[in-house]
């Protein structure tokens, strides 16, 4: 059974998300995209396939309703990244010796950017890569500076505010270097049927051994595309897991 759990993170701010299974087990934590949460279908999924296959699971927001909680209009990258070490920092307090993540969609620079990298694996499901919130690209419009705000409004059909701060970030970050640094044994699978896979290639170019790319043939970003798809993706992360 899932449970609630809220993280405190500073004096002002605490997290979110649902805790299923032992700490004496592994951990496996998915990163939602932008601007995602962990009722989102993938997640779910995903945190029920791990837990039946031996693994404790943790899902978490990056923001949300709550008094104490972030607003997305407040975040950038490296905050989202901040606050996945502080939940990993978490759990290795409570005893959790082997913790694997995976990022989907804006979820994975997520992970790329994490200081502390102390987490045994990573998968990325299909990750962000050259994001721009101000200009056009992957032709999506760019979003609308509204001064008032101090964020962007974006037209993605339910309309998202994204902060200054984060769509400054992204118009400056060498995307292709996030992995340069990056210690951790990395797997990045891309949707054979989006944008990204380019992306993809270059982050395992830069990237340090360990390391793989898979690219599902026919999927598009949340990988279901046919009743199987998603389990396909489980099934390859973790034999990546299972590795170390």
């Amino acid at each position: 059974m899932e449970k609630d759990l809220r993280i405190k993170l500073d004096r002002r701010y605490a997290l979110y998300g649902r805790l299923n299974g032992s700490l004496s087990r592994p951990l496996f934590i998915t990163v939602h995209g932008l601007p995602g949460d962990v009722h989102e279908g993938l997640h779910e999924q995903a945190c029920r396939w791990f837990s039946a296959k031996g693994y404790s699971t943790f899902r978490f927001n990056l923001y949300g309703w709550q008094k104490d909680a972030r607003q997305l209009i407040d975040c950038t990258l490296r905050t989202h990244a901040d606050d996945l070490d502080a939940v990993v920092d978490h759990f290795r307090q409570r005893g959790v010796k082997k913790i694997v993540v995976s990022g989907h969609s804006y979820g994975g620079p997520t992970v790329l950017l994490s200081r502390e990298q102390d987490f045994d694996a990573a998968v990325l499901w299909d990750p962000s890569f050259g994001l721009s919130f101000t200009k056009t690209k992957y032709g999506f419009p760019p979003g609308k500076y509204t001064p008032a705000l101090k964020g962007y409004f974006m037209r993605w059909g339910t309309n998202v505010i994204i902060g200054k701060a984060m769509a400054e970030e992204a118009d400056h970050l060498a995307w292709a270097n996030l992995t340069k640094n990056f210690r951790v044994p990395l797997k990045i699978i891309s949707a054979g049927k989006g944008i990204l896979v380019p992306g993809a290639k270059r982050y395992i170019q830069s990237a340090q051994a360990p390391k793989e790319l898979t690219v599902i043939k026919n999927a598009t970003h949340y990988f279901d595309d046919t009743p199987k798809m998603r389990e396909e993706l489980f099934r390859i992360s973790k034999q990546w897991f299972d590795q170390f």
